[in-house]
Protein backbone atom coordinates (compact mmCIF):
# COMPACT_ATOMS: atom_id res chain seq x y z
CA UNK A 1 0.00 0.00 0.00
CA UNK A 2 1.05 2.98 -1.22
CA UNK A 3 0.64 6.47 0.48
CA UNK A 4 -2.97 5.84 -0.51
CA UNK A 5 -8.88 8.36 -1.06
CA UNK A 6 -11.88 7.04 -1.45
CA UNK A 7 -14.14 9.83 -2.93
CA UNK A 8 -17.61 9.76 -1.43
CA UNK A 9 -18.46 7.56 1.80
CA UNK A 10 -19.25 3.60 0.64
CA UNK A 11 -21.71 2.67 2.75
CA UNK A 12 -22.69 -0.05 0.51
CA UNK A 13 -19.86 -1.12 -0.52
CA UNK A 14 -17.46 -1.45 3.04
CA UNK A 15 -20.37 -4.15 3.81
CA UNK A 16 -16.89 -5.82 1.57
CA UNK A 17 -9.36 -5.80 2.75
CA UNK A 18 -6.05 -9.49 2.77
CA UNK A 19 -5.32 -14.26 1.32
CA UNK A 20 -6.66 -16.56 -1.14
CA UNK A 21 -7.13 -14.74 -4.92
CA UNK A 22 -4.40 -15.48 -7.15
CA UNK A 23 -2.93 -12.41 -8.83
CA UNK A 24 -3.51 -12.44 -12.79
CA UNK A 25 -0.16 -12.08 -14.19
CA UNK A 26 -0.28 -9.64 -16.71
CA UNK A 27 -0.61 -6.99 -13.35
CA UNK A 28 2.21 -8.54 -11.11
CA UNK A 29 5.09 -7.20 -12.83
CA UNK A 30 3.37 -3.80 -13.61
CA UNK A 31 2.35 -2.95 -9.88
CA UNK A 32 4.37 -5.28 -7.75
CA UNK A 33 3.00 -8.52 -6.54
CA UNK A 34 3.68 -7.95 -2.81
CA UNK A 35 4.74 -6.18 -0.03
CA UNK A 36 6.55 -6.89 3.09
CA UNK A 37 4.36 -5.61 6.08
CA UNK A 38 5.45 -5.19 9.92
CA UNK A 39 3.28 -4.20 12.75
CA UNK A 40 5.43 -2.20 15.59
CA UNK A 41 3.41 -2.50 19.27
CA UNK A 42 5.26 0.22 20.82
CA UNK A 43 5.85 -0.16 24.33
CA UNK A 44 3.42 2.17 26.27
CA UNK A 45 4.95 5.51 27.43
CA UNK A 46 7.70 4.89 24.87
CA UNK A 47 5.90 6.71 21.88
CA UNK A 48 7.69 9.99 21.72
CA UNK A 49 10.72 8.08 21.68
CA UNK A 50 10.17 5.68 19.49
CA UNK A 51 9.00 8.66 16.84
CA UNK A 52 12.58 10.60 17.33
CA UNK A 53 14.69 7.15 17.18
CA UNK A 54 12.60 5.82 14.00
CA UNK A 55 12.96 8.89 12.23
CA UNK A 56 16.56 8.96 12.41
CA UNK A 57 17.07 5.28 12.09
CA UNK A 58 14.77 5.13 8.46
CA UNK A 59 16.97 7.83 6.89
CA UNK A 60 19.91 6.17 8.19
CA UNK A 61 18.89 2.78 6.93
CA UNK A 62 18.82 4.89 3.56
CA UNK A 63 22.14 5.82 3.72
CA UNK A 64 23.52 2.35 4.49
CA UNK A 65 22.20 1.19 1.15
CA UNK A 66 18.54 0.37 2.01
CA UNK A 67 17.01 -0.59 -1.20
CA UNK A 68 13.33 -0.92 0.27
CA UNK A 69 11.44 2.59 0.72
CA UNK A 70 9.10 1.78 3.65
CA UNK A 71 5.90 3.45 4.08
CA UNK A 72 4.96 4.00 8.36
CA UNK A 73 1.39 4.36 9.23
CA UNK A 74 -0.02 4.61 12.44
CA UNK A 75 -3.48 3.34 13.46
CA UNK A 76 -5.87 5.94 14.21
CA UNK A 77 -8.78 4.11 14.96
CA UNK A 78 -9.54 0.55 15.73
CA UNK A 79 -9.07 -2.50 18.34
CA UNK A 80 -5.45 -0.92 19.25
CA UNK A 81 -5.06 2.59 18.10
CA UNK A 82 -1.10 3.65 18.66
CA UNK A 83 0.48 0.25 16.34
CA UNK A 84 2.76 1.43 13.66
CA UNK A 85 2.30 -0.24 10.46
CA UNK A 86 5.28 -0.57 7.72
CA UNK A 87 5.19 -1.49 4.27
CA UNK A 88 7.60 -1.44 1.68
CA UNK A 89 7.30 -0.75 -2.17
CA UNK A 90 5.25 -3.40 -3.83
CA UNK A 91 7.38 -5.92 -5.29
CA UNK A 92 7.96 -9.25 -7.34
CA UNK A 93 8.17 -12.24 -5.58
CA UNK A 94 11.92 -12.53 -6.85
CA UNK A 95 12.90 -9.03 -5.16
CA UNK A 96 12.00 -10.46 -2.06
CA UNK A 97 13.95 -13.32 -2.50
CA UNK A 98 17.07 -10.78 -3.22
CA UNK A 99 16.33 -8.37 -0.81
CA UNK A 100 16.61 -11.54 1.42
CA UNK A 101 19.68 -12.55 0.23
CA UNK A 102 21.68 -9.13 0.18
CA UNK A 103 23.77 -7.99 3.42
CA UNK A 104 21.50 -6.80 6.14
CA UNK A 105 23.91 -7.51 9.07
CA UNK A 106 24.73 -3.29 9.50
CA UNK A 107 21.20 -2.72 9.11
CA UNK A 108 19.95 -4.90 11.09
CA UNK A 109 22.58 -4.31 14.23
CA UNK A 110 21.20 -0.62 14.58
CA UNK A 111 17.86 -1.53 14.61
CA UNK A 112 18.52 -3.58 17.42
CA UNK A 113 20.21 -1.31 18.88
CA UNK A 114 17.89 1.66 18.92
CA UNK A 115 14.60 0.32 18.16
CA UNK A 116 13.84 -2.73 19.29
CA UNK A 117 14.41 -1.39 23.28
CA UNK A 118 11.43 0.47 22.25
CA UNK A 119 8.90 -2.09 20.61
CA UNK A 120 6.65 -4.26 22.87
CA UNK A 121 6.16 -6.71 19.80
CA UNK A 122 5.68 -7.27 16.15
CA UNK A 123 4.00 -9.11 13.62
CA UNK A 124 5.19 -9.44 9.94
CA UNK A 125 3.21 -10.26 6.67
CA UNK A 126 3.27 -10.45 3.61
CA UNK A 127 0.74 -8.81 1.78
CA UNK A 128 -0.39 -9.61 -1.84
CA UNK A 129 -2.57 -7.30 -3.90
CA UNK A 130 -5.47 -8.08 -6.18
CA UNK A 131 -4.61 -5.29 -8.52
CA UNK A 132 -7.00 -6.76 -11.67
CA UNK A 133 -10.11 -6.64 -9.13
CA UNK A 134 -9.11 -3.35 -7.54
CA UNK A 135 -9.94 0.63 -8.72
CA UNK A 136 -6.31 1.90 -7.60
CA UNK A 137 -4.91 4.46 -9.89
CA UNK A 138 -1.36 5.63 -8.87
CA UNK A 139 -2.32 9.21 -8.72
CA UNK A 140 -2.79 11.85 -6.19
CA UNK A 141 -6.44 10.45 -5.15
CA UNK A 142 -5.04 7.78 -3.53
CA UNK A 143 -2.43 8.90 -1.73
CA UNK A 144 -4.62 9.50 1.43
CA UNK A 145 -2.95 10.58 4.28
CA UNK A 146 -6.07 8.14 5.90
CA UNK A 147 -6.67 4.51 4.77
CA UNK A 148 -9.51 2.40 5.65
CA UNK A 149 -8.44 -0.92 5.35
CA UNK A 150 -11.97 -3.53 6.22
CA UNK A 151 -10.63 -6.95 7.22
CA UNK A 152 -12.46 -9.88 7.06
CA UNK A 153 -11.35 -13.33 8.88
CA UNK A 154 -11.67 -16.21 6.83
CA UNK A 155 -14.05 -19.36 7.87
CA UNK A 156 -11.92 -22.23 8.35
CA UNK A 157 -12.19 -23.86 4.14
CA UNK A 158 -13.83 -21.22 2.66
CA UNK A 159 -12.75 -19.40 0.36
CA UNK A 160 -13.67 -20.43 -3.29
CA UNK A 161 -17.37 -19.32 -3.24
CA UNK A 162 -16.82 -16.41 -1.73
CA UNK A 163 -13.94 -15.22 -3.72
CA UNK A 164 -15.87 -15.95 -7.79
CA UNK A 165 -18.58 -14.06 -5.92
CA UNK A 166 -16.03 -11.45 -5.17
CA UNK A 167 -14.76 -11.34 -7.96
CA UNK A 168 -17.65 -11.10 -10.03
CA UNK A 169 -19.17 -8.24 -8.04
CA UNK A 170 -15.60 -6.08 -8.40
CA UNK A 171 -15.51 -6.83 -12.35
CA UNK A 172 -19.02 -5.54 -12.07
CA UNK A 173 -17.93 -1.85 -10.62
CA UNK A 174 -14.88 -1.99 -12.81
CA UNK A 175 -16.25 -2.30 -15.97
CA UNK A 176 -20.30 -0.97 -15.44
CA UNK A 177 -19.57 2.86 -14.11
CA UNK A 178 -18.79 2.27 -10.42
CA UNK A 179 -15.14 3.23 -10.62
CA UNK A 180 -15.95 5.81 -12.69
CA UNK A 181 -17.82 7.43 -10.22
CA UNK A 182 -14.79 8.36 -8.19
CA UNK A 183 -14.63 5.26 -5.85
CA UNK A 184 -11.58 3.77 -4.90
CA UNK A 185 -10.61 0.36 -3.69
CA UNK A 186 -7.76 -2.25 -3.00
CA UNK A 187 -8.39 -5.67 -2.46
CA UNK A 188 -5.32 -7.46 -0.65
CA UNK A 189 -4.79 -10.71 0.59
CA UNK A 190 -2.34 -11.39 3.86
CA UNK A 191 -0.10 -14.45 4.27
CA UNK A 192 0.83 -15.06 8.20
CA UNK A 193 -1.14 -14.94 11.04
CA UNK A 194 -5.08 -15.68 10.75
CA UNK A 195 -6.45 -16.23 7.19
CA UNK A 196 -7.55 -12.65 6.09
CA UNK A 197 -8.76 -10.52 3.24
CA UNK A 198 -9.16 -7.06 3.32
CA UNK A 199 -10.12 -3.94 1.15
CA UNK A 200 -9.02 -0.75 1.72
CA UNK A 201 -10.31 2.78 0.96
CA UNK A 202 -7.69 6.04 0.60
CA UNK A 203 -9.24 9.26 2.20
CA UNK A 204 -7.59 12.66 2.07
CA UNK A 205 -9.63 13.50 5.53
CA UNK A 206 -12.71 12.26 7.27
CA UNK A 207 -14.98 14.54 5.58
CA UNK A 208 -14.46 12.09 2.68
CA UNK A 209 -16.09 9.11 5.06
CA UNK A 210 -19.45 10.76 5.27
CA UNK A 211 -21.96 8.99 3.70
CA UNK A 212 -23.24 9.98 0.59
CA UNK A 213 -26.37 8.25 0.02
CA UNK A 214 -25.59 6.35 -2.66
CA UNK A 215 -26.11 2.59 -2.23
CA UNK A 216 -23.36 0.34 -3.90
CA UNK A 217 -25.92 -2.91 -3.34
CA UNK A 218 -28.26 -0.76 -5.31
CA UNK A 219 -26.41 -0.05 -7.62
CA UNK A 220 -25.40 -3.46 -7.97
CA UNK A 221 -29.03 -4.46 -8.01
CA UNK A 222 -29.51 -2.63 -11.18
CA UNK A 223 -26.59 -3.96 -12.78
CA UNK A 224 -27.39 -7.51 -12.11
CA UNK A 225 -31.57 -7.26 -13.02
CA UNK A 226 -33.10 -7.45 -9.34
CA UNK A 227 -32.19 -7.19 -6.20
CA UNK A 228 -32.52 -10.82 -5.17
CA UNK A 229 -29.42 -11.21 -7.47
CA UNK A 230 -27.66 -8.50 -5.95
CA UNK A 231 -28.34 -10.14 -2.34
CA UNK A 232 -27.18 -13.66 -3.54
CA UNK A 233 -24.13 -12.21 -4.28
CA UNK A 234 -23.30 -10.31 -1.04
CA UNK A 235 -24.12 -13.46 0.86
CA UNK A 236 -22.25 -15.65 -1.24
CA UNK A 237 -19.05 -13.28 -0.83
CA UNK A 238 -20.26 -12.83 2.97
CA UNK A 239 -20.35 -16.56 3.57
CA UNK A 240 -16.97 -17.41 3.74
CA UNK A 241 -16.50 -15.00 6.41
CA UNK A 242 -16.61 -15.25 10.62
CA UNK A 243 -15.46 -11.76 11.36
CA UNK A 244 -14.94 -7.94 10.67
CA UNK A 245 -12.06 -5.87 11.83
CA UNK A 246 -12.40 -2.32 10.65
CA UNK A 247 -8.87 -0.16 11.07
CA UNK A 248 -8.01 3.58 9.97
CA UNK A 249 -4.58 4.13 9.07
CA UNK A 250 -2.80 7.43 8.91
CA UNK A 251 0.53 7.63 6.63
CA UNK A 252 3.12 9.41 8.72
CA UNK A 253 5.88 10.55 6.34
CA UNK A 254 8.31 11.68 9.32
CA UNK A 255 8.45 8.25 10.02
CA UNK A 256 8.89 6.71 6.61
CA UNK A 257 11.83 6.25 4.16
CA UNK A 258 12.67 10.13 3.39
CA UNK A 259 12.38 10.83 -0.19
CA UNK A 260 15.22 12.03 -2.21
CA UNK A 261 13.29 15.33 -2.97
CA UNK A 262 13.81 15.69 0.98
CA UNK A 263 17.31 15.16 1.16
Amino acid sequence: MRRIRLAGGVVGFMVLLFSISALAEGHEEERGAISDVWIFAIKRGMETEFTTAMKEHIAARKKMGESRTWYGYRAEVGHHPGLVMYRSTPMSYADHDAYLASDLGAIGEVFNENIDPLVDHYHHYIDSYDWEHSHWPQDETTEGPLFTEVARKWKPGAGYASNTARKRMSKIALNDGWSEKGYEWLWVNRTGGEAMQAIVFPRANYAEMAPTGESFRAWLAEQVGSEQEADEIFKTWLSGFSGTKVTIWRYDPEISTPSDEAE
